[in-house]
């Protein structure tokens, strides 16, 4: 299997376009969750392509590995900058969406898909890889870099790479799973509208929602655990718990239980994580089908 380099040829054009076009327009977002929408949808219409026990046997494995990606994470924050337990902060800013709207969209996305794909004579799937290109060229339009912040975001970046290493180690060698899709939806860090298609896309659509679900799980966890997790973890901790997702989706709860000046530290490790998924996860599904024993 030879690397797509289609996939990086969309991120650089929306990089270097988005350099160009400096003014930034709603319709940049709007586009972005219309071609996640697409992409969760055609993702689903795959499924009916395996049987109902295998999609089932995905949602307890994918739960384990969301569960074990966090736990290890927070066990690599605290080895790394043995902080003590502090109370959240006092300070509660106001949201400016719900975060579970969008959450609901993609589930009710990936039914919908499901439900087409059995109505449907044959497959959407082979559309995925294109709406992959549209949506990298999505992110690369709206990606800044600010050194100076990447320099203050390298505790929850060390720690959101060091969990997700160590969880996709752990879970390949007591499950027997293959070693490149394990590390690609680990390393995904919550961005679970790329790694679903992506791995679906190469590794077939029992994998690709495991990977979805995966980390549709971390994403979600790390919103229920927040409240307990920040007295303990505070800003720094939530970032690496959230990876990729903070910079978007639980961003909200790195500021509101972890500390109010978090929330550049969250968009700048969240768009770091997201880069290193773009260019990492085509990569990783490079490598041999290999496990661990």
């Amino acid at each position: 299997m030879l690397v797509d380099p289609f996939l990086y040829a969309a991120l650089a054009a929306g990089y270097l376009l988005g350099r160009v076009e400096k003014r930034r327009s709603v319709w940049v977002g709007r586009a972005t969750l219309a071609t996640i929408v697409v992409l969760v949808f055609l993702l689903g219409t795959t499924f009916h392509e395996q049987s109902e026990s295998a999609l089932l046997g995905a949602i307890l494995p994918s739960l384990g590995l969301a569960v074990l990606i966090l736990g290890l994470t927070a066990a690599v924050y605290f080895l790394i900058l043995r902080v003590r337990p502090t109370a959240p902060s006092a300070h509660t800013p106001v949201p400016s969406r719900g975060p579970g709207a969008v959450s609901v969209l993609l589930l009710a996305a990936l039914i919908a898909g499901g439900l087409a794909g059995y109505g449907v004579p044959g497959s959407l799937g082979g559309d995925v890889t294109y709406v992959l290109y549209l949506l990298l060229f999505l992110v690369g339009f709206e990606i800044e870099f600010h050194l100076s912040a990447v320099r203050r975001a390298w505790r929850p970046l060390v720690a959101a790479l060091g969990g997700a290493l160590a969880a996709a180690l752990l879970f390949a060698l007591a499950t027997g799973s293959a070693i490149s899709v394990t590390l690609a939806t680990t390393f995904a860090f919550g961005w679970y509208t790329l790694s679903g298609p992506l791995v679906a896309a190469r590794a077939g659509a029992v994998l690709g929602l495991f990977a979805f679900l995966t980390n549709f799980f971390r994403e979600n966890l790390t919103m229920l655990t927040a409240p307990w997790a920040g007295r303990r973890m505070r800003g720094e901790g939530l970032t690496a718990m959230g990876g990729a997702t903070a910079m978007d989706t639980t961003l909200w709860f790195v500021v509101r239980y972890g500390d109010p000046e978090a929330g550049g530290l969250a968009l700048t490790s969240g768009l770091v994580l997201s880069v290193l998924a773009s260019l990492l996860l085509p990569l990783l599904l490079v490598l041999p089908n290999v496990t661990i024993k």
